[in-house]
């Protein structure tokens, strides 16, 4: 089993991944739609709060954590509702393996 620090670094990476591909790769590569670089704000919003698990927040962090894994969610399933088949978008496929990835890390580090 991992620390809870190693978790928290994890879900920082992860996050962090996330939104900067959705934020600034995902609109030099075309996509120039206001929901992605949204959709990155919010994944590096969330990821703060987690990682730095502000004190006026403190008392909603396992929901926050939740709120993040469903938001994540979310967002793996508005890709494959947006694109088509056969999904060979390398960034893309790219970025849901991450996503999964830190849905896992949320999982685990919300009781610790």
């Amino acid at each position: 089993m991992m620390s809870k620090q190693t978790l928290r670094y994890a879900i920082f990476v992860l996050g962090l991944i996330t939104g900067v591909v959705h934020l600034i790769v995902l609109p030099l590569s075309g996509y120039e739609w206001l929901l992605m670089p949204l959709n990155g704000l919010g994944f590096l919003v969330l990821t703060g709060v987690v990682f730095f698990n502000p004190a006026f927040l403190s008392a909603q962090r396992k929901l926050i954590i939740y709120l993040f894994m469903g938001y994540t969610l979310v967002t793996i399933i508005g890709y494959f509702v947006m694109n088509s088949a056969p999904f060979a978008d390398p960034i893309g496929i790219f970025t849901k393996v991450v996503e999964v990835l830190l849905i896992i890390a949320l999982w685990l580090y919300r009781d610790n």
